[in-house]
């Protein structure tokens, strides 16, 4: 009876309502496939929410697809893209770490430059100074070699006598100095009125020059022995024979001639000046120290402070 009834309304309701009839089931049973799918099957899903996305204002109603594709990545995918992950984190380490390597090889280099540089300065230091001190030294050579050739030239301007009787009190050493830097005239003149024996002497080392440095050496070093080999009583006993000799020369010598030598003399060995101005007597010496402001009045005021103190 209810078969006679659902076609009879079949019959009366038309082709639409038989349609209906066959269709609706297959559409549920299509729609509930759909479902299941997109339920339990992750990749179906993902396309569904995919294909949904696109449709309008269906989109509005669908999570977002990369979100669904990110959820339904498989256990492998996931293993991948973690191992990607892990890859590239690797390389930008490695790829700081080469930074790093860099920037350290650039600051040691920077350092060795910087030490080469350092070192080089010193090296110009250590020459500047070296060529300082070699110029300085060459200054006060000059310097020496001037006045001891000044006092020579005070030496070949006094009478040959009373210049041999003084360079007889100095050593050999100390007249070959003094001789070498004479002309021959002013040579010969000295060496007749000096001691044969001491004359012979510095005439075989005349002919034997040496350098005017060497010269100089061999004086300071004949004149400390002789100072070193001296003993008190020896200079107590040949003192008052030395300072009346002394006196005696430059006595007879003019103010002006004595001052320029005592001045000379000075500079080269203060101690054999004060002995000179020692030696003459109180109105010679007057008549010196007088000469000699006028030459040096500084000069002359410190050696007077000297024989006073003394």
């Amino acid at each position: 009876m209810a078969q006679a009834d659902l076609e009879e309304d079949l019959e009366s309701g038309g082709g639409f309502a038989r349609f209906l009839f066959f269709v609706t089931p297959i559409l549920f049973t299509v729609v509930l496939l759909a479902v299941l799918l997109t339920l339990f099957n992750m990749n179906f899903r993902a396309t569904m929410i995919e294909f949904g996305s696109k449709i309008p204002i269906v989109r509005n109603f669908v999570p977002d697809p990369e979100g669904v594709e990110a959820a339904g990545d498989t256990e492998e995918d996931k293993a991948k893209k973690q191992a990607e992950s892990t890859e590239a984190t690797v390389k930008e380490l490695k790829d700081q770490v080469a930074q790093k390597d860099a920037e350290l090889e650039e600051a040691n280099r920077q350092a060795t430059a910087q030490e080469d540089k350092v070192k080089q300065l010193q090296a110009q230091l250590d020459a500047a100074l070296t060529e300082a001190i070699e110029k300085e030294e060459t200054a006060k050579d000059e310097a020496y070699q001037k006045e001891v050739k000044k006092l020579s030239q005070l030496y070949a301007q006094m009478s040959p006598s009373k210049a041999a009787a003084i360079l007889e009190k100095l050593t050999i050493e100390e007249t070959l100095q003094m001789l070498s830097l004479m002309n021959n005239e002013s040579k010969v003149a000295i060496l007749e009125k000096m001691d044969p024996a001491k004359a012979a002497d510095i005439s075989i080392l005349l002919k034997d020059a040496k350098p005017a440095d060497d010269m100089a050496i061999a004086a300071l070093q004949s004149r400390l022995k002789k100072d070193a080999e001296s003993s008190a009583q020896a200079a107590a006993s040949t003192a008052g024979l030395d300072d009346k000799q002394l006196g005696q020369t430059f006595a007879g010598m003019s103010a002006d001639a004595a001052s320029k030598l005592i001045i000379q003399t000075h500079k080269i060995s203060p101690d054999k000046a004060l002995k000179i101005l020692n030696a003459v007597d109180d109105g010679t010496r007057s008549k010196i120290l007088a000469a000699m402001t006028k030459e040096d009045e500084e000069l002359t005021a410190k050696i007077l402070n000297k024989l006073v103190s003394k």
